[in-house]
């Protein structure tokens, strides 16, 4: 997607936000991981004359990011895939990439540049592990991080893991899934009945750590007040349908109260899979 330029601004925006995983009602172990978090500036005084109230001096926050990863593999193996894929992606995010702090046409690219590599980096820590630790050979996992600096939204999105917004209370979804079922349907192979009912709905053609490089899909969005994201592993996705998660989204609730009544929901329908709800409200 080409990105387009947008002025710094100076407004703030309040963000009310929670995360929550549950193993589900199927399965042993839960492979799903998630992180919210704030990118800050920091000094860390070693020597000053200076008393500062702390030897750690933070500033203001600069973005705002959310993960969720879903781990695939034998035994505990998917689980330390999306653990290391989320760890690794922090740890790109915090060493190696231009923060984007004045979002003007040649940082956003730069920015979007750099969130395919964070993707790349993963990988590449997920294979390397898999290649010294017997057990874990093709272990994968899903990766989907939203980058809040506001008014924007940047998304990076390799797998099924979906992030969802409620923009002027209609609810739309910013990312596609890398299915095989998905690519027959954008083919044309399949119908959209054929396609409900596909057994290929949750079989991957993109993932970190799987042969291959992952497809790594970068999304822009911008935001307004009033605005709600939701990201979740596909534990919920194929219980409830964009209209009973858009019901969610809409309610007068906290983030906490909605990731557990989706949490709740997503378990009365059949709790399948591992469930993982990620929730901001971006308030003016």
């Amino acid at each position: 997607m080409k990105p387009t330029p947008e002025p710094a601004l100076h407004e703030k925006v309040d963000i009310e936000c929670f995360g929550m995983t549950d193993t589900g009602r199927h399965r042993e172990i839960n492979q799903d991981h998630f992180v919210i978090g704030d990118l800050h500036k920091h000094m860390g005084t070693e020597y000053s004359s200076i008393n500062f109230e702390a030897p750690q001096v933070f500033g203001e926050p600069m973005g705002k990011l959310f993960l969720v990863a879903d781990g695939m593999g034998g035994a505990n193996a998917g689980e330390v895939a999306s653990e290391l894929a989320a760890k690794s992606t922090v740890r790109f995010l915090l060493n190696s990439m231009h923060w984007l702090f004045h979002p003007t046409e040649p940082e956003i690219e730069q920015f979007m540049k750099d969130l395919q590599q964070a993707a790349n980096f993963s990988h590449r820590a997920v294979c390397n592990d898999a290649e010294h630790a017997p057990g874990r050979y093709g272990m994968g996992s899903t990766l989907t991080v939203a980058y809040v600096v506001w008014p924007m939204l940047y998304v990076l999105h390799v797998g099924d893991s979906r992030c969802y917004l409620l923009h002027k209370n209609k609810l739309g979804l910013l990312t596609k899934d890398q299915t095989f079922a998905q690519c027959l349907l954008d083919q044309g192979h399949l119908s959209k009945q054929e396609f409900a009912d596909s057994p290929y709905k949750h079989v991957l053609t993109s993932a970190i750590g799987i042969e291959g490089q992952p497809e790594a899909a970068v999304y822009s969005q911008r935001l307004s007040y009033g605005d709600r994201i939701l990201l979740c592993s596909d534990g919920v996705n194929r219980h409830l349908s964009d209209k009973q998660i858009e019901r969610h989204l809409r309610a007068d609730a906290t983030s906490h109260t909605i990731c557990e009544s989706i949490t709740d929901e997503s378990n009365a329908l059949g709790g399948r899979d591992n469930i993982t709800v990620v929730v901001a409200k971006f308030l003016g």
